[in-house]
């Protein structure tokens, strides 16, 4: 296991240091509160030991720091002092210490506290494996494997105000599946569900690992593509485009209408570019489906419109 001690003494920083390894595990020191904080903000130690009274920042205070910190990660404490009073620990444990060890400590006493910690650590990184994988599941879409709407919008308001900040575009593929209520009507609501099964494995194969992909609603799917140009993304479009039409699918062919927009300095926010993909998506409907329209194609029609 990885150890943080911080102690201020050298020498007892040196005996720990070495009761520790002979221990087998692998030892930091930190020579006072504020190099120990540092380190932890590192995450990789996830056991400290901490003596009571160091400069800077003293053990109860870097415990304060720890448990106030975000995150999932969590950090077991022992404080190490040559203060036995019962006010003392209850000052120690209020401040997010776990455990207590008396200066100099007993190798026995101290191999056996370490497997308690261990224990505990254990507990909480099953915990902490288990919570993310519910905030995954959260985030997808069952039937499809895709990023949820609410995960789809969370993404998209973070990639928009990093594209603004960064003066990068962003683009937008809104994909609509072609008569898909009649498909439904023709041969039932399961084989419409393998439909959005096999384009949702489309649309996460065929992306870059940071784009992403969620199921709109229905049979819409969403793309979004960080620093991807007007011409890069209509490539992607084609590309998904084409291979929900070559697909083998059970029943009957299948095509998509596909819209696509790509933010620039004059995009206000993220909801106006999720309208001009939505906008080229009808376009794309409008004229016969199975096509691609980009939102600036439809910008040029309407200047033209009003000549």
């Amino acid at each position: 296991m990885n150890i943080l001690i911080a102690e201020d003494q050298a020498l007892a920083a040196i005996f720990l240091r070495r009761t520790l390894e002979k221990m087998g595990h692998e030892v930091t020191v930190a020579p006072d509160g504020e190099e120990a904080w540092r380190i932890v903000q590192e995450g990789n130690s996830p056991l400290l030991i901490s003596d009571w009274m160091m400069p800077r920042l003293d053990g109860p205070e870097l415990c304060r720091r720890i448990r106030g910190a975000p995150g999932d990660r969590y950090t077991y404490i022992i404080l190490l002092t040559s203060l036995d009073r019962r006010d003392d620990k209850l000052t120690g444990l209020r401040a997010g210490a776990d455990d207590f060890l008396t200066k100099p400590p007993d190798a026995d006493e101290l191999a056996l506290r370490l497997e308690i910690a261990e224990r505990i650590l254990a507990v909480h990184d099953q915990l902490a494996r288990q919570n993310s994988r519910l905030a995954e599941l959260a985030a997808v879409d069952e039937l499809t494997g895709a990023k949820n709407r609410r995960r789809f919008r969370e993404d998209l308001e973070l990639l928009f105000a990093q594209a603004a900040r960064m003066e990068t575009p962003l683009s937008l593929i809104m994909l609509d599946i072609d008569h898909f209520k009649q498909f439904n009507d023709d041969f039932g609501h399961p084989a419409g569900d393998e439909i959005l099964r096999g384009v949702g494995a489309i649309l996460r194969t065929a992306i870059r690992g940071h784009d992403v992909a969620a199921r709109y609603g229905g049979e819409e799917f969403v793309v979004l593509l960080p620093a991807a140009t007007r011409d890069e993304a209509l490539e992607v479009a084609a590309r998904l485009r084409r291979a929900i039409k070559v697909q083998p699918w059970a029943h009957r062919g299948v095509t998509a209408s596909v819209g696509v927009a790509t933010s620039d300095k004059s995009t206000p926010c993220s909801a106006a570019l999720v309208e001009q993909a939505d906008r080229a998506l009808y376009h794309s409907k409008r004229n016969g489906r199975d096509r691609i329209t980009h939102h600036d194609a439809c910008s040029a029609e309407a200047a033209i419109a009003h000549v």
